[in-house]
C-alpha cells in the first residue's frame, strides 16, 4: 500500500528523472585526453576543454540553469579557488545553481607533521597552506552566490579505498603546479611513498564528502 505521501514522492521522483532526461549536459575539462568513449553518453551530452582559470568564453556566459563542480580543490589553491568561482557564476542564468562536491581530506589530518611520520601525514601538512574545503561557502559569497546548502556526508565504506586512490591522481596534478623546485621534488617523493602506503593497505578511513550549493541573483 502506498500512502499520498509516498504518492507525491513517486510523482516528485518521476517528475525529476523525466525533467533529466530531456535536459542536455556539456562536460568540461582541461583536456580531451581523458574523455570517455562516445558509447558512454548520449546525444544531449557534449564533452569540451576549458581552462576555468581563464577568462570565460563569451557563448559560456548566462548559458546553464544548473553548474555542478566535483573533486577540484586538488589542482586549485584558495587563490584560484575564487577566481574558478567568479567564472561558474558567470556561466549560471539569472536565479542558476552551482553545486560544488569535495573530499574534506584534509581537516581529518594534523596541519603540522615531523620527518619520522608517514608520508600521507606530511603531505597533508603541506596541503593544508595551500587550500581549505571549509573555505567554499565563503568563496561562494564572495562571487556574489547565495549559500542554500553547506552539508557534509559520510561516502559508503565500499568508496573510501577507491576514492583514496583517486585523490592520489588529484594529489599529482596538483605536484606539478608547485613552483618552487625544492618543494615540488619533496612533495614528489612524498607522493611515490604514498603509493607505495596505499599499496600495502592505507587509506584514509574518516574523510567526508562536503557540498555546497549556490543560487545565482535573479537580476543576475
Amino acid at each position: 500500500m502506498v500512502n499520498e505521501q509516498e504518492k507525491q514522492n513517486e510523482s516528485d521522483e518521476y517528475t525529476l528523472g523525466r525533467d533529466y532526461v530531456a535536459s542536455a549536459s556539456d562536460g568540461f575539462d582541461i583536456s580531451d585526453a581523458q574523455y570517455p568513449p562516445a558509447s558512454w553518453y548520449g546525444s544531449k551530452t557534449t564533452l569540451s576543454t576549458l581552462d576555468i582559470f581563464k577568462p570565460l568564453p563569451e557563448e559560456l556566459v548566462g548559458k546553464y540553469d544548473v553548474v555542478h563542480l566535483r573533486f577540484f580543490m586538488t589542482v586549485a589553491k584558495d587563490s584560484d579557488v575564487g577566481l574558478a568561482l567568479r567564472n561558474l557564476e558567470k556561466m549560471l542564468k539569472p536565479g542558476g545553481h552551482l553545486q560544488w562536491v569535495e573530499r574534506d581530506w584534509l581537516s581529518k589530518f594534523p596541519k603540522t607533521a615531523s620527518e619520522t611520520d608517514n608520508a600521507h601525514l606530511q603531505i597533508t601538512a603541506f596541503l593544508h597552506k595551500w587550500f581549505n574545503e571549509a573555505d567554499l561557502p565563503t568563496h561562494f559569497t564572495s562571487a556574489s552566490l547565495n549559500v542554500l546548502a553547506h552539508q557534509h556526508e559520510n561516502p559508503l565504506p565500499m568508496y573510501r579505498k577507491p576514492w583514496n586512490e583517486d585523490n592520489l591522481i588529484g594529489m599529482q596534478a596538483f605536484g606539478h603546479k608547485i613552483a618552487d623546485q625544492g618543494e615540488r621534488e619533496w612533495f614528489r617523493r612524498m607522493h611515490r611513498r604514498c603509493v607505495e602506503e596505499v599499496a600495502r593497505g592505507w587509506y584514509n578511513a574518516g574523510f567526508e564528502i562536503v557540498v555546497v550549493v549556490g543560487r545565482k541573483g535573479v537580476e543576475g
